[in-house]
């Protein structure tokens, strides 16, 4: 090959490295712009249920070990409540978040369902190590927090004012109500509109 080919190719070769690095740009400048545009998500709040912002429902009940336990009013910690049933499989994968979450955030972290027989309850509670932690059997305590679908998370803060609730189908859903509470808004989406000026996710 003579000397003025193999520079012909070095040329080409050049041009093409030159157009695939600005097509790289281009592409990580679009992403940026959608990363921006996005908001992320957060808990997935259903229309049923208190008011996120006011004083969360106040109610006296029993856990499956025979133990009063109280919801709602000041506290010594904000209190995480997740329900959960034994035959969800997302419920399950977040359990250890759960338990995580609240171990990070110092929270009292309560675990819930509104229905299903008793055995089955006690049976998920040995095989997910959820002994230490109070679990809640009631139908009252799903509806007062509108609890429609699972896994559902509600976090009330040290005075008793509910901060969040909502379907929460991720990792990313479960810590977006500690940083709603953290932060001051009601949800992640409150804070891009309010902080960011961006729009309304429809």
């Amino acid at each position: 090959m003579s000397p003025e080919t193999l520079s012909i190719f070095v040329v080409i070769l050049g041009l093409v490295v030159t157009l695939l690095l600005l097509l790289v740009l281009a592409l990580a400048r679009q992403i940026g712009i959608l990363h921006t545009r996005l908001a992320p998500a957060g808990a997935l709040t259903t229309s049923d249920g208190p008011e996120i912002g006011k004083a969360a429902p106040r109610l006296a009940l029993r856990d499956i070990f025979d133990r009063d336990q109280s919801i709602g009013g000041p506290s010594a910690q904000a209190v995480l409540l997740l329900f959960v049933s034994p035959s969800c499989p997302i419920c399950k994968e977040l359990l250890p978040v759960a338990r995580s979450l609240a171990r990070r955030e110092s929270l009292r972290l309560l675990f819930a369902s509104d229905g299903g027989r008793l055995e089955d309850h006690a049976e998920y509670i040995a095989n997910q190590d959820l002994r230490e932690y109070p679990y809640l059997l009631s139908a009252e305590l799903g509806m007062s927090f509108g609890a429609s679908k699972l896994p559902f998370a509600v976090l009330i803060d040290r005075d008793g004012i509910l901060r969040g609730r909502g379907l929460v189908n991720s990792r990313e859903h479960l810590e977006s109500l500690v940083e709603s509470m953290l932060s001051g808004f009601h949800s992640l989406q409150d804070y891009l509109v309010q902080e960011r000026g961006l729009e309304q996710p429809s």
